[in-house]
């Protein structure tokens, strides 16, 4: 788990502040479980990255997790956020977590387990999240990143 730490870390000091993305000012991050979809390559990733950095937070206190890193292959969700949180843990930012079988359930899990963690996490526009066995449509806030508008692409 060190080395996801140090990973995530390292991602949220490097990412490019420079241009953001409309929704990041739309969201209400006051919120203790958000869900973020939307399709590949509209900039999900780089938002989460973007409002971790303006945190400005330890790192120790927030995280961003890749949900498709290998180490999520023989290493659950659920006992992930429950050792981050152990450890002094606030905020979990779960990206890609389409890509992993019971993502909703675990998410559910971790928010009805720990009331004082937040999660933030962010899944392909295909994932419906209605139908998932954790039923997280009541908990989440839900919002869609779209593509790129010709507006923002004018910015």
């Amino acid at each position: 788990m060190n080395e996801l730490l140090e990973q995530s870390e390292r991602l949220v000091n490097e990412v490019s502040m420079g241009f953001r993305r409309y929704l990041i000012d739309e969201i209400n991050w006051d919120n203790r479980l958000i869900g973020i979809k939307g399709a590949r390559g509209t900039g999900k990733t780089t938002m989460v990255l973007q409002w971790l950095h303006q945190k400005k937070m330890n790192s120790s206190k927030v995280t961003y997790f890749s949900i498709d890193d290998m180490y999520f292959s023989t290493n659950s969700l659920l006992d992930t956020g429950r050792d981050f949180y152990l450890r002094g843990g606030q905020i979990l930012v779960l990206d890609e977590v389409h890509k992993y079988e019971n993502w909703a359930r675990e998410i559910k899990n971790l928010y009805d387990r720990y009331k004082d963690l937040k999660i933030i996490f962010t899944g392909s526009s295909i994932i419906d999240i209605s139908k998932q066995e954790g039923d997280l449509s009541r908990r989440a806030m839900l919002y869609e990143l779209h593509g790129l508008s010709y507006r923002e692409y004018l910015k």
